[in-house]
């Protein structure tokens, strides 16, 4: 539930004001039978309402206590998140403009909402056969004792009892100006800091170190897994970007070009010792650039050639129009892994290697068979984590075109037919997805095996980078 409130204030006749205030509300879950539980680092509970102790699984292991607490997360009541906008006119062809707001994180209302846990355990059960009676049989397949159940082990999760919304603060400024005859340009700085964001931190893993990982070196041996929800992440996002316009006459066109940084703190939390540590993230390109342009061909009825041509040739060569669109955008980010072995003694079988090089390559050297440098890796020493980060490897970028033919036929005042050919990646660029990255496989790590389209499960792939396609379509508008 959210309440918004905005107003304009002409300052001057140069100078305009936005200001806005918004509120918004992100009440917390409950199932109506009241099984939901969260667990209590600090104690090694489990909480579970009052009401519900009596259906908590007679086969939930002894050595997990479960305590009547409130389990459901306090909504957080003061996400109030100031706008502002403002614009100022530097003569006749030149504005400058620039906004400041603040956004809530929306964690949605699902995302802390726990059933299962301890009102919901698989049990396993052998069955045996003695003097001619099997132990399970029907049409009571389950035996009186419970003794003779195997229950595996129990991971849990666990939250705040207060939720608290991270604030993400984003900010513009942006240099527009007129260039006559349709052109116009700008440029911008757009930017956003995100602190308190909350994510997922696995807890249950011993100190890496020589000592040889057993169960009893867990901080919570009850259980195999304890993730627990965090809410001091930092993200920062930085660019830059110039645009060109045309908005007139037959040719329409839209270029522009960014150049861009984004970063977090919490997207490497193999150790949750020492995990706020900065790095790239994954979906961001640094280099973007995307052209778009729309051309009316001067030819026919009205246009600078063949404007009185007969209705035949009209028919056949006037009014059509020429679509094309470009992108061209270096490689989104990924990260090299090993496999096979446990150099931290914490139970985390492969993860991040060392890093002793770069590992990118140049650009011109690059290639399916050999994307980057595994030697560049190396398996963690003994009782320490890999070093390398996440993120730190530039996947394959794009190349890509795509060009489109329109043209409308007049059958009759009211009714037009519409004939579009549409070619998308029209050079058939092959777009490679990402490379295998384990650098504990020789043989594969580097080599690119499939297609970006492959990875995505259809023929369009990102952008509609898959293998040129070629369609006509015909429409009828009255």
């Amino acid at each position: 539930m959210g309440f918004f409130f905005q107003d304009t204030y002409k300052i001057s006749q140069n100078l305009t004001l936005d200001l806005g205030l918004r509120w918004e509300y992100f009440p917390s879950a409950r199932y109506e039978d009241g099984l939901q539980y969260n667990w209590d680092p600090a104690t090694g509970n489990i909480i579970v309402p009052s009401s519900a102790l009596s259906r908590v699984s007679a086969l939930y292991p002894a050595s997990i206590k479960v305590a009547a607490g409130d389990p459901y997360p306090g909504a957080e009541k003061a996400n109030f998140r100031p706008r502002l906008g403002l614009a100022y006119r530097l003569g006749d062809k030149m504005v400058l403009r620039g906004g400041y707001g603040q956004y809530s994180e929306a964690l949605g209302n699902l995302y802390r909402l726990q059933g299962g846990g301890p009102f919901q355990v698989s049990e396993t059960y052998f069955n045996t056969i003695s003097n001619g009676q099997a132990l399970l049989s029907f049409p009571n397949p389950f035996p009186a004792s419970t003794n003779l159940a195997t229950v595996p082990s129990q991971n849990v999760t666990g939250y705040p009892t207060q939720t608290d919304q991270g604030i993400i603060h984003q900010f513009n400024a942006t240099l527009e100006r007129d260039l006559g005859h349709g052109f116009g340009a700008r440029a911008s700085y757009i930017g956003s800091r995100s602190h308190g964001l909350n994510y997922l931190l696995e807890l249950n893993k011993p100190r890496a170190g020589t000592t040889t990982f057993t169960a009893a070196r867990r901080p919570f041996p009850q259980f195999v897994s304890t993730q627990v929800w965090q809410n001091d992440g930092n993200a920062n996002y930085n660019a830059g970007q110039i645009e060109i316009q045309k908005r007139s006459g037959g040719l329409t066109l839209d270029a522009h070009y960014t150049l861009s940084s984004s970063m977090s703190d919490f997207g490497d939390l193999e150790n949750p010792y020492n995990h706020h540590l900065w790095n790239r993230d994954a979906f961001n390109s640094r280099h973007r650039f995307v052209f778009n342009a729309s051309y009316e061909l001067p030819v026919g009825k009205g246009k600078k050639y063949l404007g009185s041509a007969p209705r035949a040739v009209d028919a056949a060569l006037g009014g059509w129009q020429l679509n094309w669109v470009t992108y061209l955008q270096s490689g989104q980010y990924f990260s090299p892994t090993f496999s096979g072995s446990d150099p931290s003694n914490t139970n985390t079988i492969g993860g991040s290697p060392d890093r002793i090089a770069d590992g990118n390559l140049p650009r011109d050297s690059r290639s399916p068979d050999h994307w980057f440098d595994p030697s560049a890796f190396a398996i963690p020493k003994a009782g320490n984590y890999g070093n390398s980060g996440v993120n730190i490897l530039e996947g394959p970028g794009l190349r890509l075109h795509h060009l489109s033919l329109l043209k409308s036929f007049a059958l009759t005042e009211r009714v037009h037919m519409i004939f579009q050919a549409n070619a998308t990646n029209l050079f058939n660029t092959p777009h490679w997805d990402f490379p295998f990255a384990n650098v504990s496989v020789a043989s594969t790590a580097g080599h690119v095996y499939q297609l970006r389209d492959a990875a995505s499960g259809g023929l369009g792939g990102k952008e509609y980078s898959g293998p040129r396609q070629v369609a006509f379509r015909l429409r009828l508008e009255f």
